[in-house]
């Protein structure tokens, strides 16, 4: 779906539309859409039925096909005419499934609108939407062919779907099946297989390994075919996008030898060790035109979307403060995690996570970065056991990372200060923390206000990684931004190599 669709928009109100995906034209196009409550005269309507039937495309708002659906041509092409409208409430959404339009979207969602009744469609459309009305089941959305056309009717407006309903319309609609083969397969591996089947549109190809017994686990969990060799799984043409899960200093050359095979490429984290080669994955990965992301996966964790909205939301006012911490007093986990040459350094373990945090919630540009390291305890290991990054932003806001295995006490996840108010992460489980949500607490001068945490999207990151390949919605991470995470974290190891010295960055 590289090539834009072309589309003309009849609207009384604002129409978002992402111009590197439609491209607006006066005359007529593709597509129309329609968003309106004028009524339409009778030759613009027959102009947009033969328009349809010719193989265009005609997308409308509920609104929109209760004004023109009295005029015949419309609805000839509609098959349907709007009920009366019900009163504006809130609205449970639930979605056909089976439709590519409604693949990934979440099991049911809430919306506030008004919903035209009616016993409808036509009994040859696919049901995109559904809701309940005073217990009875009403449609939202539906789609049908006319001619050698499309015909898409959406009851609610909503960016997204109006996206997807122009592509549907315009007859790009080709379900999505993408083989998935994953290099390494320990237990993050099983982590990778686990989303990736239960994200529609995505299989699991193929598994490669180096160990015998994880390829015999991999065909016992999936009955999937396996290689030992790389080449072989880049070579796979049913496998078109290769998820990297080597250790952090081997993630590069394969990256690069995927991307060579023609392969989008989902990489762990941390993306690289260096940002000299990211850019060269970047580079690469733009010059054949091909997906490659960083497996952030805990953007989706419910206590950081609670801590990041309310500090986008301006509630607290402006944020200038932040302060991180991971850790407590245990012998540190296993080989390549611990072992500096491999890891990259203890910075680049829950750093990776953590930087990747604090520059969602401070954009602006980074102006200097100061490290220590402690090594004290864990002899055994080449891991420092304890690090503390303390990083500058333009404007002045400061943002600091403690990860200690030698805390006997811990500090709160997260102490976030803002000019009208400040959030407080407490760890709440003890003695394995990270992977428990913290307790998030909101303080302003009216008081003190505990948040709900949202639930958890388990696969958040293939959904959205599917969603961008089917239908080219924006990637939530993209290489560029691990990029930056990879720079901060380059510059932290620098100022330790040299006594915690103030490195002068621009990242």
């Amino acid at each position: 779906m590289s090539d834009r669709v072309r589309v003309k928009v009849i609207a009384d109100r604002h129409v978002v539309l992402d111009p590197r995906r439609f491209e607006l034209v006066d005359r007529d196009a593709a597509v129309v859409l329609a968003d309106t409550e004028h009524p339409i005269d009778r030759h613009d309507a027959e102009g947009l039925r033969d328009l349809v039937g010719r193989g265009g495309g005609l997308v409308v708002s509920g609104r929109t096909l209760a004004a023109w659906s009295s005029t015949g041509p419309i609805a000839q092409v509609a098959g349907w005419v709007p009920g009366g409208r019900a009163r504006r409430t809130e609205l449970v959404l639930r979605p056909d499934v089976n439709h590519p339009l409604t693949q990934r979207l979440p099991a049911e969602w809430k919306v506030t609108d008004e919903l035209h009744l009616s016993e409808g469609p036509p009994a040859d459309a696919s049901i995109l939407l559904r809701t309940s009305w005073r217990y009875t089941e009403q449609v939202v959305a539906y789609e049908r062919s006319f001619g050698d056309g499309r015909f898409v009717y959406l009851g609610v407006f909503d960016d997204r779907l109006l996206a997807r309903a122009l592509l549907v319309a315009a007859g790009k609609i080709a379900p999505l099946s993408m083989g998935v083969g994953l290099l390494g397969y320990g237990a993050i591996g099983r982590d990778h297989a686990a989303s990736i089947t239960a994200t529609a549109g995505l299989r699991l190809a193929a598994v490669c390994d180096l160990s015998p017994a994880r390829r015999e686990a991999a065909e016992r969990d999936w009955d999937v075919r396996t290689y030992d060799r790389a080449d072989e799984l880049f070579a796979d043409a049913d496998v078109g996008l290769v998820v990297v899960g080597t250790p952090p200093s081997a993630h590069t050359e394969p990256v690069l030898r995927a991307l060579e095979a023609g392969k989008h490429v989902v990489c762990e984290k941390p993306f690289a060790l260096r940002a000299a080669d990211g850019d060269r994955m970047i580079d690469m990965a733009a010059s054949r035109r091909l997906v490659l992301t960083v497996y952030q996966s805990r953007r989706w964790d419910p206590d950081f979307i609670a801590v990041r909205d309310v500090a986008r939301s301006a509630s607290i006012g402006e944020p200038f403060y932040f302060e991180s911490f991971i850790g407590g007093f245990d012998h540190p986990c296993d080989f390549w995690h611990s072992h500096e040459p491999i890891s990259g350094g203890t910075i680049y373990d829950w750093g990776s996570h953590y930087f990747d945090w604090i520059l969602q919630l401070f954009p602006e540009t980074v102006r200097t970065v100061e490290a220590q390291a402690h090594k004290r305890v864990w002899h055994d290991v080449t891991n420092a056991d304890q690090v503390r990054v303390d990083v500058t932003f333009d404007g002045g806001a400061q943002a600091s990372f403690l990860q200690s295995e030698i805390a006997f006490a811990r500090k709160p996840k997260w102490y976030l200060l803002g000019t009208k108010g400040a959030v407080v992460g407490e760890w709440t489980e003890a003695p394995v923390p990270a992977d428990f949500p913290a307790r998030v607490k909101v303080h302003r001068r009216s008081g003190e206000e505990h948040l709900n945490l949202p639930p958890r999207e388990d696969h958040g990151f293939y959904r959205n990684l599917a969603d961008h390949l089917a239908w080219q919605e924006p990637l939530a991470v993209t290489a560029e931004e691990a990029k930056r995470t990879v720079a901060v974290m380059e510059a932290a190891t620098h100022s330790i190599a040299h006594g915690g010295a103030q490195v002068q960055v621009e990242i």
